[in-house]
């Protein structure tokens, strides 16, 4: 299962409809980092699209949260539309290194995160 995580509706429906193209992959999704945790706590979910802004908590303090509860998290894509100046992607990479498998800065390349997605899904 494939975790979509935005708080904003519009971008959220455009990636879930997106990913959810590829018949071979089950796609759900969560408007907040609460409603997120519970859903990718569950061994089904191998990926996790996630917005770094969101209204609870930010992406940095969900991944801890998400490590915290699961010894074997799901990958994670983190999206954001901070600047690379304001949101380096080392700051999200560094520490999460083996986990965060990419940073897509929004507007999303849509069809590299299709990619982006499978190939995590199969690795």
């Amino acid at each position: 299962m494939v975790l979509v995580v935005d708080d904003t509706e519009s971008v959220r429906k455009l990636l879930v409809a997106d990913l959810s193209q590829d018949d071979r992959i089950r796609v759900e999704q969560a408007s907040t980092a609460a409603e997120a945790l519970e859903k990718a706590a569950s061994p089904d979910c191998a990926v996790v699209v996630l917005d770094m802004i969101l209204p609870d908590i930010d992406g940095l303090q969900f991944i801890d949260q998400l490590r915290e509860r699961r010894s074997n998290p799901p990958a994670i894509i983190a999206i954001t539309g901070a600047s690379e100046t304001l949101l380096p992607d080392s700051i999200i990479e560094g520490p999460y290194r083996g986990l965060v498998s990419a940073v897509f800065r929004k507007p999303v390349d849509r069809a590299k995160l299709r990619e982006t997605v499978a190939f995590c899904v199969n690795s």
